[in-house]
């Protein structure tokens, strides 16, 4: 491609030479620039007819040279760029292209068309994710659907527990990885989630650089095994329908409930997140929030690993404690945060 390119300017500029010397006496007027610029439009066949050979040797030789050539070698380059484009899209399409964007975020396996959809919609549905590109790893598509497609996923074709796909994927430059269960209850399922997850622990320690990663557990007998990959979170879903199921009926609009506390697209959120207010109690900070218009309730306190729903409000905050609140917003909290620390 280069070569050709610099031929074309190399002949661009002996055409233009050319030109003028053999021109030069029959067009006093002709200037070297003017030479140039008729190889120019000799060369892509475009024809301006604002400057042409007078001349025999001007007509029969080196315009026809410059012509012939000028077809034969912008029909290559043409021909290449068509080419490249179109063997480009087919790549980006079966997962052979390299992930090029940064803060993106990572899904590892494919459960299936509709799983990724309502995972990627959950996301996006979140502001700090509105416009994050998404990159789906998975090595049981061709290509992909064109239903993820239209959600602009991008895709690389590969194992997760391959090294070299988590960093075709971009692994280093994301926000993120999310690992999905392959299929329900299967011990094979987390055990590639596991590997999956020790391979990127592996990763984050080599390149000093941290990843957060959460991890879809198909079975709850496996949570140990999942937990000693070091992910930084994960989720089960064995086992949590049949206690929904009895929590509907004790108490009837429950599942209403928590089907809006873990969605994105309506009402208030849990959030959990470091805090600055060392030394303050509970009460001194539900006192503030009472002063506040935005509706904000604290939940519960994360002290190492112990979660904390409800706390007493003698409790004190010490280095290290998370907050969980539930919250429409979260900016509306950092108000009441500065709030108290210039008290």
């Amino acid at each position: 491609m280069l070569k050709a390119i610099f031929l074309v300017i190399f002949l661009n500029l002996v055409f233009g030479v050319l030109f003028f010397i053999a021109e030069r006496i029959a067009q006093p007027a002709l200037t070297i620039t003017d030479s140039i610029w008729w190889a120019v439009v000799t060369m892509t066949t475009v024809g301006y007819g604002d400057v042409s050979a007078v001349t025999p040797v001007g007509r029969f030789i080196i315009s026809y040279l410059c012509m012939f050539l000028g077809i034969g070698l912008f029909g290559y380059l043409i021909g290449f760029l068509a080419e490249h484009i179109l063997q480009n899209i087919s790549k980006t399409r079966r997962g052979l292209v390299k992930i090029m964007d940064k803060d993106h975020l990572i899904i590892c396996s494919f459960p299936g068309e509709n799983k990724i959809i309502e995972v990627v919609n959950e996301l996006r549905a979140a502001p700090q994710y509105k416009n994050c590109a998404i990159a789906l790893i998975t090595d049981e598509l061709e290509e992909l659907p064109e239903n993820l497609k239209e959600l602009k996923i991008q895709f690389v074709k590969g194992v997760p527990t391959d090294e070299d796909i988590l960093f075709k994927a971009n692994i280093l430059n994301s926000q993120g990885v999310i690992i999905l269960a392959d299929q329900a209850n299967s011990q094979s399922s987390d055990e590639r989630s596991f590997a999956i997850g020790m391979l990127i622990e592996l990763i984050e320690k080599k390149h000093q650089k941290p990843i957060k990663t959460v991890v879809e557990v198909a079975s709850r007998k496996n949570l140990k095994l999942i937990q000693r990959s070091e992910v930084d979170g994960l989720i089960s879903n064995d086992g949590i329908t049949s206690r929904m199921l009895v929590q509907e009926f004790l108490y009837p609009g429950i599942h209403d409930i928590f089907q809006q506390l873990l969605s994105n697209f309506q009402g208030s959120q849990f959030y959990i997140f470091p805090t600055k207010l060392i030394g303050k109690k509970v009460i001194d900070l539900q006192t503030e929030i009472l002063k506040h218009p935005a509706n904000i309730q604290v939940v519960g306190i994360i002290k190492g690993q112990e979660k904390i729903l409800n706390p007493p409000k003698s409790m004190q905050i010490e280095i290290g404690d998370q907050l969980i609140l539930l919250a429409e917003n979260l900016a509306d909290f950092n108000q009441i945060e500065e709030s108290l620390l210039e008290v």
